[in-house]
């Protein structure tokens, strides 16, 4: 053993073991090993069983690169495999090879957006396999990643998916979570759910933690995952459960481009198409450094790729973002200049028609906020609660973007809406909120309207 294991880790590994559980799903806590200790089993498997052929499932490769991959390597590491000695990994192909005894892991995406057959997987004969965070799974492609198993286990391999999920309300709420609290598991199903008391990270790591809002420490820290208590944020759960679809209706595309260059922040790109959020993409991760002109002719080239247009996109122009809109002009396109505290735009509207000077008083789209990214935030979510805006559901980053919306705060000061500032969020939970804020910029040109006009009569003149 070259761990020292706990004792809900330890319990995990004698599931593996049991020949009647097929099912492994692993719950709980942050930071508790839950991935860890399933790669752990996933390279001992392989390296102790020959021709072994294991599936290692998320729902996006672009995802997947930045969280699971990373995990198995490191686990490589704690378990003495060296890279090139004892296992090969490719980075373009995403295939893991034991070279001495001919097993393989397949790192392989299960986006219905990009693949609604589930192609990629039907082709593949598995021993097993590992789908991380599984509630982002669409209930069709987790049905299909499932079904893979137990077909390439001729050496007496354990044929067994092992399932890494929070009991968000999703389809494997139900299917595992539910049956679980009520004690009505079939035996061929295990759910092993790990605490704060089982978590590998450092006491000051957790207290960091404990500082999020109450509905994620909640949640997320202390496995109360029927809380609801959201008092502190506009973004409730049930309006992002809403708001998915699985249609795109052709309308305008805009795009919003959050910019970072070098340090812990990341550069996010979010494309909208009328009010459905489409996609969104991390172009400079935050352990990478990418010059704002190479930023600038990256989106120019996203504009022509997916026909957006640059006078529809949005950049972040505080900053480092002026470097990219500088790019921008000297290459001939003219972005458009997104500021955060910039006043509230009072035409800002869900209607196809720019409102009236009277329909401006009376609706209820507005309110008084003290800066445009307040009033962006606001309208983001009165858009998913009156059903106006969706999300596509082959989106990417869409759990991270839930927790980024619900993560501010808000309060009402003298009648005036005010959310919390990004530089707050940022220390408050030490990370900050960029693919929220590329989201409103890119919802911005979607509601940005031209004021309409309204002539006066001869006697007001």
């Amino acid at each position: 053993m070259y761990l020292a294991l706990k004792r809900k880790q330890n319990d995990f590994i004698e599931a593996i073991n049991d020949p009647v559980v097929d099912t492994l799903v692993l719950i709980g806590a942050v930071g508790t090993g839950k991935t860890d200790v399933a790669a752990f089993a996933v390279l001992t498997i392989c390296k102790t069983f020959e021709k072994t052929r294991w599936l290692v499932i998320r729902k996006n490769n672009s995802t997947a690169i930045r969280t699971i991959i990373p995990s198995y390597l490191d686990m490589a590491d704690r378990m003495n495999l060296q890279r090139d000695k004892h296992f090969k990994f490719n980075q373009q192909s995403l295939i893991w090879k034991f070279p001495q005894n001919n097993s393989e892991i397949y790192f392989i995406e299960a986006d219905i957006s990009k693949d609604r057959q589930g192609r990629k997987l039907k082709g593949i004969n598995a021993t097993g396999n590992h789908i991380d965070e599984g509630d982002e799974l669409e209930e069709t492609m987790f049905i299909t990643a499932t079904s893979r198993k137990g077909r390439r286990n001729s050496q007496g391999q354990p044929s067994i998916s092992i399932v890494t999920m929070n009991p968000n309300d999703t389809f494997l709420k139900r299917k595992y979570y539910d049956p679980y609290r009520k004690g009505t598991l079939p035996p061929n199903v295990k759910v092993i759910e790990f605490t704060l008391d089982d978590s590998w990270q450092s006491e000051e790591d957790i207290e960091s933690l404990k500082t999020n809002p109450k509905w994620w420490t909640e949640r997320y820290l202390y496995n109360n995952w029927e809380y609801a208590d959201e008092d502190q944020t506009i973004f409730k759960s049930h309006m992002f459960a809403r708001a998915k679809t699985d249609r795109i209706v052709k309308g305008k595309k805009t795009s919003g481009y959050d910019v970072a260059r070098e340090g812990v922040d990341r550069s996010v790109n979010a494309d909208w198409e009328g009010l459905t959020l489409t996609d969104i993409e991390i172009t400079k991760n935050a352990d990478e450094q990418v010059e704002t002109n190479d930023q600038a002719r990256w989106i120019m080239q996203h504009s022509d790729d997916k026909g957006i247009g640059y006078e529809n996109y949005a950049i972040d122009g505080v900053g480092v973002g002026v470097g990219v809109l500088d790019t921008g002009k000297e290459l001939g396109a003219s972005f458009q200049t997104y500021k955060s505290g910039y006043a509230p735009d009072p035409h800002l509207t869900f209607s196809d028609k720019p409102k009236t000077r009277e329909e401006i008083e009376k609706d209820q789209e507005v309110l008084s906020f003290n800066n445009l990214r307040s009033q962006m935030a606001y309208m983001f979510s009165y858009g998913m609660e009156k059903g106006y805006i969706k999300i596509f559901e082959g989106m990417p980053f869409y759990n991270e973007l839930i927790q980024e919306a619900q993560s501010h705060h808000f309060e009402v000061k003298d009648k005036v809406f005010i959310l919390e500032s990004k530089e707050k969020i940022k220390k408050r939970t030490g990370k900050s909120p960029d693919i929220f804020d590329a989201v409103i910029q890119g919802l911005w040109l979607q509601l940005k309207k031209s004021p309409k006009i309204e002539w006066g009569g001869a006697e007001d003149i």
